[in-house]
């Protein structure tokens, strides 16, 4: 299990991946609200995506991650293994180390961004 400190700058590495996407592709993420959930270290993020920036990356109360649009949760190792790259979202997604619950549009969409 990783370290509290690990995660929230994994968080802050995630939504730094989001500044080398071309103007085109930003254009298709949908303006949403997202959460990220860690439940073995209970602790959640969330931020916003408007006009392809990730904006207000924040720790939030698991309470208040029910009205992001668009919500992931997966273990602290799982979040560190997708943000350096030795797992795929799109694996972890499939092999359920990742659960999102959203529109399935949405989660096709952000699957092809990570």
């Amino acid at each position: 299990m990783a370290e509290v400190d690990e995660v929230r700058d994994a968080v802050g590495r995630l939504a730094s991946m989001f500044d080398g996407v071309d103007d085109a592709t930003r254009r298709k993420i949908p303006d949403s609200s997202v959460s990220v959930r860690v439940p073995d270290l209970d602790v959640t993020y969330a931020c916003r995506f408007e006009a392809g920036e990730v904006l207000d990356v924040h720790e939030i109360d698991l309470a208040d991650a029910r009205a992001a649009t668009l919500r992931i949760s997966c273990d602290s190792d799982t979040l560190l293994d997708v943000v350096d790259g030795r797992l795929h979202f799109g694996h972890g997604w499939a092999t359920g180390k990742i659960r999102v619950d959203a529109k399935l549009r949405d989660i096709l969409k952000l699957r092809s961004f990570l």
